[in-house]
């Protein structure tokens, strides 16, 4: 996985439980303490680890944050603070638009939560310290277990010590203070399953078939210039995330377009996208297209590697049949 992800040959990378959420809960817990931390508020789960972060009481906290569907704002930052932040959003489809903004000669480390970026987007492993995903993101693998990856100098703060306790669960070092290289060398902490195992080497293999990573990202932009395609030229349905830069290629969020919605009897947006999705799970044409939990109501649709863009162009006719059903089924009878 570290060699289809083309991590550095320096940085090490172990298996942990817990699927990504527990790679992060990890890296916060074993590496935040010595420096202020900024977390970027873009998403449901940067919300989740600034949360853990204070309750947990890991370091004095600054958080920056935005308008839904955005990301926030970069200019401020102090580079002797850590920072923790999402690189892909599956729950708001906002991703950074880069991450120029870090320094490379920064004191502080940057725990990001690939969420699934991995193998979707570019990473640039100059930016960042600690990349934390899981196997069932991007490459469709089965979930509960995580992936957890360290650069040179994450491995020097886990050495140096100076840590809050750590249950022996989330403990990514020995006793005496040394970086568990049996860990990072293929010992789990927790016995993953076999079955789950098979499953992420037959995702592997088929992604190195494809052609590696370059051929994954190629997918990926293939799926986003059809959705793109259809949105654009779409009058009722629009993007979530309204930053065309900050905008994810393969979390894919749309919402629908309040204005052409006036002409009928009113109803909310939650009802129109519930009977929407009613309809296309009768005719079998998609499933678990909800838009997360705390989103504005519409559909979030998945347009990672394993994806193809041709079912892709198929599912947005389904959605343009489903959405003429539901209007027309609540326009009332002239008299």
């Amino acid at each position: 996985m570290a060699s289809l992800l083309e991590l550095p040959d320096s940085w090490l990378c172990g298996i942990v439980p817990g699927s990504g959420t527990g790679a992060c809960s990890m890296a916060l817990q074993n590496l935040l303490g010595p420096f202020p931390v900024e977390t970027f508020l873009s998403d449901s789960f940067s919300q989740y680890w600034a949360n853990e972060i204070d309750t947990l009481a890991l370091a004095p906290q600054s958080r920056h944050i935005c308008a839904y569907g955005d990301f926030p704002n970069t200019s401020r930052i102090d580079p002797n603070h850590d920072i923790v932040l999402v690189l892909n959003g599956t729950s708001s489809g906002v991703c950074p638009p880069d991450l120029d903004w870090i320094l490379p000669d920064r004191a502080g480390l940057v725990i990001a939560d690939a969420v699934s970026a991995a193998f979707t987007r570019h990473i640039d492993f100059d930016r960042i310290d600690v990349l934390c995903w899981s196997w069932q993101k991007a490459l469709g693998g089965e979930g509960g277990h995580g992936m957890i990856a360290l650069s040179p100098r994450a491995q020097a703060r886990l050495k140096a010590g100076g840590r809050k306790p750590v249950a022996r669960l989330m403990r990514l070092h020995n006793p005496d203070g040394s970086v568990n290289k049996a860990f990072f060398g293929g010992r789990t902490i927790s016995t993953p399953s076999m079955f789950a195992v098979e499953d992420i080497h037959s995702a592997l293999d088929w992604a190195e078939a494809c052609g590696g990573l370059p051929a994954l990202l190629n997918r990926v932009a293939n799926n986003y210039a059809v959705m793109a395609d259809w949105v654009n030229s779409t009058p009722w349905i629009d993007w979530t995330c309204t930053n065309p830069a900050a905008r994810s290629t393969c979390s894919i969020t749309l919402r629908l377009v309040r204005e052409h919605l006036a002409a009928r009897e009113k109803q909310d947006d939650g009802k129109i996208v519930a009977e929407m999705i009613r309809l296309l799970e009768a005719e079998g044409a998609a499933f678990d297209i909800w838009s997360y939990g705390d989103a504005p109501p519409g559909f979030r649709i998945w347009a990672g590697p394993t994806v193809e863009a041709d079912d892709l162009s198929i599912l947005c006719e389904w959605l343009a049949w489903a959405y003429s059903e539901t209007c027309e089924a609540s326009i009332p009878p002239t008299r």
